[in-house]
């Protein structure tokens, strides 16, 4: 699909009540579905949904990353419209998520002791989750939470025009952090 073709199919989408399939350049074997909440320059904001139309957070994805946007033909959408999330909105009601730059995007996203997950191009299949340390152009620092829900000593630095999708408020990202000490203190 032509990135003009995505960028009108994703502007459509916003505020409808069918979901949205998006299929990704990086990892073309996995999808993000759910109701696009608002489009940026950079980036799309996706309140995401996991089988059967539960809500599952929201996902963030580099533009240039959806490789085809679809419509969903199942049962989900109409599920979905029964839930206590409906209709999708912004993860936070205090300010709108800035969709123009990485920086931005992780500064009015990531709030201050919550876990998020990021993924990166061209690196192999894995989502790094911590707390945010800081982003200073280029870098995101992150205090990574590791599966067993320990955390490193160390934050650690990744270059912002590696990261494809941001994300927040997953069934995974809630139950890692109520097994997880919390985050330690910056330094």
């Amino acid at each position: 699909m032509r990135k003009k073709t995505i960028r009108r199919k994703l502007r459509e989408a916003i505020g409808g009540s069918d979901l949205v399939v998006i299929d990704r350049v990086s990892r073309p074997s996995q999808t993000v579905k759910g109701f696009i909440v608002s489009v940026g320059r950079r980036w799309v904001l996706v309140h995401q949904t996991m089988d059967g139309g539960f809500f599952d957070g929201h996902v963030a994805i580099r533009i240039s990353e959806v490789h085809r946007v679809r419509g969903d033909v199942t049962f989900e959408s109409a599920f979905a419209r029964t839930q206590p999330e409906w209709p999708p909105a912004q993860p936070r009601s205090d300010r709108d998520v800035e969709l123009g730059t990485t920086a931005g995007l992780l500064a009015s996203l990531a709030s201050p002791g919550q876990l998020f997950g990021v993924e990166r191009n061209k690196k192999y299949d894995a989502m790094w989750i911590g707390v945010l340390e800081g982003v200073i152009p280029p870098w995101l620092y992150m205090r990574e939470v590791r599966p067993d829900a320990t955390w490193h000593d160390e934050p650690l630095g990744y270059r912002l025009r590696t990261i494809t999708l941001v994300l927040v408020g997953t069934h995974y990202l809630r139950g890692l952090t109520s097994i997880a000490e919390p985050a330690p203190i910056p330094s």
